[in-house]
């Protein structure tokens, strides 16, 4: 059953301010709130954009790097100093888990974080609801419905069922929470709603030239996007609801999706730590502590110290796919092999490698090397040791990093939330699995996807693409897959809920083990310093007992005030609507 929102004004929100560029200068000064008297639409607008487009450093560091990312296999801490554990994203927190739902919850207008999003763009539905005569009504009330459909399926994807027809209601403190899939259905009619009607002219809105912190007031492009969107959402539908799926991706192609690089949902960062900077920038430049300083340059950037202890690296899972190595897992999924090759594409090195990450040091003989998610432990001369004790596997400055351009000062790097590369890739599978007919083949859509990306990222693609499609041409329909899903998730790189999706929908990369066996066998020393052998298991166990988490729970401070909480969001091991493997 199809949810229809009651657009209810919940409270006027302050602004978030911009202190940094002559573009936001008005906005600081700007005493004017929305209202029903003055809506002020392109400042909520602009605020509403760097919200759901760019996280504020605490929602981003608590649900998108250390659930979302670390969950998806693209990052991992755990190494001496740092502050997260190999099992810390895998054990319940309530701190960390507050902070993100808290961001989204339907009281949160009162925190100043993703809440003001909706409590704002609340405020513009009721005014051109009741104004539609106002000039670019049914644009302005497009561009609301489409930065509240990205934002409520970026929460929903992470919790699952959540609320939503009631969410936003003052009324109603204990809003009861929607099934996932008819916010899905919801979402998707809006964003139909929006591609053939709200967004269907080619305008210009000037007054946005200053404040669309994405396309400059280009509506074209926001068509663009909601439709991309609709695109995202069909391939998670299509586990679950094949035909629904095959439904509506017959509409999405009848209308224009992202065209190139240009068409990214990107917003550009600014110089300063203060206000528009990478989000990574706090994880490795705002707490230094007492982290190993030095001196190392990569691809043109000179850098005078390391990252702090806050900081993460890269998960070894992406880096040894990317490197194109054989993997091995011994219990990756049921009957999972030992001795079977698990990397789709294995024997093809990656030349993003270079832009995602840099070597140990900055040294280019150094061997790309990233850390074990939830690796606790290892044979060193036959002892099991602790690898955070350890003076060499426990050393930051042995893994590679994060690229400089993501975290460093003066970084090009821009958040970018939706890109073409990901369109190309959507198509290319649905095309394989036969949910949609294109006119371009899937392995023509994965060369395109894989061209794109390696353009955004600055990387000379050379024959990577060729030989990813002449694999591809050359596998089953399981190999095909396999490797759709695979560059899918390498292509999301920091862009943590797309990756971590792909993982739990469509199951590959088969990363979750890539060792051969899962336990190791050895001297263990005990805290009087007596020995015995023992045979334990390498990874931290987590709440999870071993597994990929399958989504973030709700906080305790939710279920103990609100009866609706669904017993499903309650444990990290149950699946969301869509991932049906």
């Amino acid at each position: 059953m199809k949810i229809f929102n009651k657009y209810i004004l919940v409270g006027l929100v302050a602004l978030t301010s911009f202190s940094c560029t002559d573009d936001f200068d008005e906005m600081n000064t700007n005493p004017n709130s929305p209202s029903a008297d003055n809506p002020a639409t392109e400042a909520v607008l602009a605020s509403s954009m760097r919200k759901a487009f760019h996280e504020d450093r605490f929602e981003f560091w608590r649900g998108v790097v250390l659930h979302a990312e670390r969950f998806a296999g693209h990052v991992d801490g755990g190494y001496t100093g740092c502050w997260w554990g190999p099992g810390s994203s895998y054990d319940y927190s309530e701190g960390w888990t507050a902070a993100a739902w808290d961001s989204y919850n339907s009281s949160s207008y009162a925190n100043g974080y993703g809440g003001a999003l909706f409590a704002n763009t609340n405020v513009l539905l009721k005014y051109y609801e009741e104004n539609p005569e106002e000039d670019f009504a049914k644009e302005f009330t497009g561009i609301c419905h489409v930065l509240r459909s990205f934002q409520f399926l970026k929460i929903s994807d992470l919790f699952g069922d959540i609320p939503y027809s009631e969410h936003g209601n003052i009324d109603i403190p204990t809003p009861k929470f929607d099934a996932q899939k008819a916010i899905y259905d919801d979402i998707e009619a809006k964003l139909k709603m929006v591609v053939e009607e709200n967004l269907a002219d080619d305008v210009t809105i000037g007054t946005m030239s200053d404040y669309d912190l994405v396309y400059k007031g280009d509506i074209s492009k926001w068509r663009k996007f909601a439709n991309s969107l609709r695109l995202r959402m069909a391939l998670r539908r299509s586990n679950v609801d094949a035909e629904g799926a095959k439904t509506i991706l017959a509409n999405i192609v009848q209308y224009p999706l992202l065209e190139g690089n240009d068409d990214n949902v990107m917003v550009e960062r600014t110089k300063s730590s203060t206000d528009l900077h990478n989000q990574y920038y706090g994880f490795f430049k705002t707490w230094p502590g007492s982290m190993p300083h030095g001196s190392y340059a990569w691809d043109g950037y000179s850098m005078t110290w390391g990252p702090g202890p806050g900081a993460f690296i890269p998960a070894r899972e992406i880096v040894e796919v990317m490197k194109g190595s054989a993997l091995y897992a011994s219990e990756v999924k049921e009957g999972g092999s030992a001795s079977e090759d698990i990397n789709a594409v294995s024997g093809i090195y990656d030349p993003r490698m270079e832009k995602y990450f840099m070597r140990p040091m900055g040294d280019v003989n150094a061997e790309h090397k990233g850390r074990p998610a939830r690796a606790e432990f290892f044979l060193k001369e036959g002892v099991i040791t602790n690898i955070q004790n350890d003076e060499v596997e426990g050393y930051v400055h042995n893994y590679s990093w994060m690229h400089p351009s993501i975290w460093y000062d003066g970084g090009t790097w821009s958040p970018v939330s939706l890109d073409y590369a990901e369109v190309c890739l959507a198509l290319a599978e649905a095309v394989n699995r036969g949910l949609v007919t294109y006119g371009q083949s899937d392995a023509e859509l994965l060369k395109a996807g894989l061209e794109a990306s390696c353009e955004r990222w600055g990387a000379d693609v050379g024959s990577f693409a060729d030989d990813v499609v002449a694999k591809f041409n050359g596998a089953d329909m399981e190999g095909k897959e396999a490797i759709i899903a695979t560059e899918r998730w390498v292509s999301a790189y920091t862009v943590p809920h797309q990756a971590f999706a792909v993982v739990r929908r469509t199951g590959h990369p088969e990363y979750v083990y890539l060792d051969k066996d899962r336990t190791i066998t050895g001297t263990w020393v005990n805290p009087d310093g007596s020995t015995e052998t023992r045979t334990i298991e390498k990874y931290a166990q987590g709440s999870t007992n071993f597994k990929l988490p399958q989504r973030m729970r709700v906080p305790e401070s939710e279920v103990a005030i609100n009866d609706n909480v669904p017993e499903e969001n309650k444990d990290m091991m149950n699946k969301v609507w869509w991932a049906n493997n």
